[in-house]
């Protein structure tokens, strides 16, 4: 079975559960990850802290997903889209992203785990190229917010 699509706002319907944010591996010189759009940015206003615990770990392992640990009442992670946040979102990064994410959840067995359309929006990429990857990773643990197209 593959993921689920649902309707509304990801902070609210992530409320105690898993949010992942997309993000990208530049990191700016105060050591903090550039998140200045899109979910990023909401996660960055919310939680300041956040840019900077990013931009030490993708500066120690590189540009991948990271469990940022628990942030209010989510856990973050971050799913990586692209690698300069001024180009487009790769489709191959969201692959390899999507199957770090997989096994963070078996790992850390999350049975729950909210996220955007990863790569839609500001990675200029459309629901119709990143879907059908995704359907043959994520499962039905995942849940991934429509935004305004509900």
């Amino acid at each position: 079975m593959s993921f689920q699509e649902v309707c509304g706002d990801l902070w609210e319907l992530a409320r105690g559960d898993v949010l992942v944010i997309t993000t990208n591996g530049c990191i700016n010189s105060r050591g903090e990850c550039i998140m200045g759009r899109g979910i990023a940015l909401q996660a960055k206003q919310r939680f300041p802290e956040v840019a900077k615990k990013l931009g030490g770990y993708i500066r120690q392992y590189g540009n991948r997903c990271f469990n940022l640990g628990r942030f209010g009442d989510y856990t973050l992670v971050s799913f990586p889209t692209k690698d300069d946040w001024r180009k487009p979102s790769s489709l191959e990064l969201i692959i390899r992203s999507a199957g770090q994410l997989v096994e963070m959840a078996n790992k850390f067995e999350w049975s729950v785990v909210y996220m955007p359309r990863p790569g839609c929006g500001n990675g200029r990429l459309s629901w119709q190229q990143v879907a059908p990857v995704l359907e043959r990773i994520l499962d039905e643990r995942f849940y991934i917010a429509q935004g305004g197209r509900c």
